[in-house]
C-alpha cells in the first residue's frame, strides 16, 4: 500500500514540476520525509501527514486508497474531472470520450 502512496507522491509532484523542497514547504511536511516517502522508506505515516501532502498535491487522501487500477495520476485526474461536472454534463462527456476511445 505504501509503495502505491510513494508512487502518486513522486508522479503527482513531478507532474506539477514541484521540487521536494517546494512539496515540502507546500505541505508543512520536511523534505527528509517526503524524500523518504516517495523511495519508499517509510513503513508507517500518520494520516494528517499523508492528508497535507494530498492537498499541497491538488489530491484527496481517499486518492491513495482508490483500486489500484485507477489509481495512476491521470486516471484520478480524470475521475476527479468527471465527478465534478453536472450529471448531464457528465453524461456528454462520458458518451464522447468513448467515442472518441472506440474510433
Amino acid at each position: 500500500m505504501l509503495g502505491k502512496i510513494s508512487k502518486l507522491i513522486r508522479e503527482r509532484r513531478r507532474s506539477l514540476n514541484l521540487t521536494i523542497e517546494q512539496l515540502a514547504e507546500k505541505s508543512g511536511v520536511s523534505e527528509s520525509f517526503i524524500s523518504r516517502i516517495e523511495r519508499g522508506e517509510v513503513d508507517n505515516v500518520r494520516i494528517k501527514k499523508l492528508n497535507d501532502i494530498a492537498n499541497a498535491l491538488n489530491m484527496q487522501l481517499s486518492d491513495f486508497f482508490t483500486d489500484s487500477n485507477l489509481s495512476d495520476i491521470y486516471t484520478l485526474d480524470l475521475i476527479k474531472y468527471l465527478s465534478n461536472l453536472p450529471e448531464d454534463e457528465r453524461k456528454r462527456v462520458s458518451e464522447v470520450l468513448l467515442k472518441v476511445i472506440n474510433l
